[in-house]
């Protein structure tokens, strides 16, 4: 990976619909090295998958989770992922095990997965922390 491509990369962390139009001006180079570029970056695996983050009234959080020692927590996270509502999921190191990004409409869909989460036999605690500000 080179400096293009860590440069294409920024204008996508930023916005993920910009045009190819409007990256190869950004970047000095043509549409075509753009779209080349994209796709290389996505089949060595360098980009995952491309996504939105909304604005506005839903409440978003995290959500921190302590699981049992000796437990798979892979199949835990895999679960909890395909939840609507649920954003991101990352197992971590540290007092807790798996972090969950949450977008939910309300305080009330909030509770319902930290309830969700709380029925795992494998999950010793949860702690929730709501967003106040994104920059």
């Amino acid at each position: 990976m080179d400096d293009l491509d860590r440069a294409l990369l920024r204008i996508l962390k930023d916005n993920a619909r910009e045009s190819f139009v409007r990256m190869a001006e950004v970047l000095g180079t043509s549409e075509g090295t753009v779209r080349a570029r994209l796709k290389r970056l996505q089949d060595e695996g360098v980009i995952k998958k491309f996504t939105l983050q909304t604005a506005g009234s839903n409440v978003k959080a995290l959500i921190e989770i302590r699981i049992e020692t000796n437990v798979n927590t892979a199949s835990v996270s895999q679960q909890i992922q395909k939840w609507d509502g649920v954003e991101r999921v990352l197992e971590v190191t540290g007092e807790h095990d798996i972090v969950v990004f949450v977008d939910v409409a309300s305080t009330s869909e909030l509770n319902d997965i930290v309830e969700r989460i709380r029925q795992f036999k494998e999950v010793q605690s949860t702690r929730s922390r709501l967003i106040l500000r994104e920059y």
